[in-house]
């Protein structure tokens, strides 16, 4: 735990510890696979907007909406009314997936002898996968994980199925656990204690969290078993934390 030792006190860590062993406290990564979403290695490329892909006269079938970066996400989630947002206002989300395309369209093949792509192909992740413009590990997660925040670190349902690339974590489910589940676990004092504890500060007040330390936050899943925890005590460590951490 990096921030234990070095700023918490001795009563909240006890605390945590005793409940980290209690049988109803459960890690993130028992109950979802935390990882990191795909790799372009060339996201201007590959990211294109409504209106290229109709300039361009990329079929549908070969495009997948995606989350680019963590500022696109909501607090709570990525539904099919805000991806049709994303569409009228015409942003670049839209991901040039040739996975599994055995024929490219005449579209596709003109655009992957265009001057961009041209650009793309001599970028270090273009160049060292065969053939070049085909984006590995795309996948739709159940739901994302901002690694990178200022209050506390999000998770957001996606129940519209979007893709999302590297500059989120993918949350995908295990057995028996259901996502609104998650959604209240993440939320308890006692997750977002843990959150603080197993991420680690950067300058400005952000907290980051690394899929391996995602893994490792504390949730409880028993509603009323929550109620007996100390949550002021929980509290108290939150802010004593973030105000170490220099978080508005």
């Amino acid at each position: 735990m990096r921030l234990r030792k070095f700023l918490l006190p001795d009563n909240v860590l006890e605390y945590y510890s005793h409940l980290s062993e209690r049988p109803d406290v459960v890690n993130l990564g028992t109950v979802a696979r935390v990882g990191i979403g795909y790799v372009t290695g060339a996201n201007d490329f590959f990211h294109l907007r409504p209106s290229d892909a109709k300039r361009l006269k990329i079929p549908e079938s070969v495009l997948r909406i995606a989350v680019r970066k963590g500022d696109q996400l909501p607090l709570r989630d990525v539904d099919e009314s805000l991806m049709k947002c994303w569409i009228e206002k015409d942003e670049p989300v839209l991901l040039l997936d040739l996975s599994e395309t055995t024929r490219l369209p005449k579209g596709v093949r003109e655009y992957l002898e265009s001057d961009a792509a041209k650009l793309a192909r001599q970028t270090y992740k273009c160049r060292n996968r065969d053939p070049w413009y085909v984006v590995p590990d795309i996948s739709r997660p159940d739901a994302f994980l901002t690694y990178m925040s200022g209050k506390k670190p999000g998770l957001v349902k996606n129940s519209g199925g979007c893709v999302c690339s590297n500059s989120v974590h993918a949350v995908r489910l295990r057995e028996r656990v259901r996502i609104d589940d998650l959604l209240t676990a993440w939320d308890h004092p006692l997750a977002n204690l843990s959150k603080e504890i197993e991420g680690h500060p950067l300058g400005g007040g952000l907290l980051k969290l690394e899929p391996g330390e995602a893994s490792r936050i504390l949730l409880v899943f028993d509603n009323h078993a929550s109620t007996d925890f100390d949550h002021k005590l929980l509290q108290s460590g939150i802010n004593y934390a973030q105000a170490w951490r220099h978080c508005s």
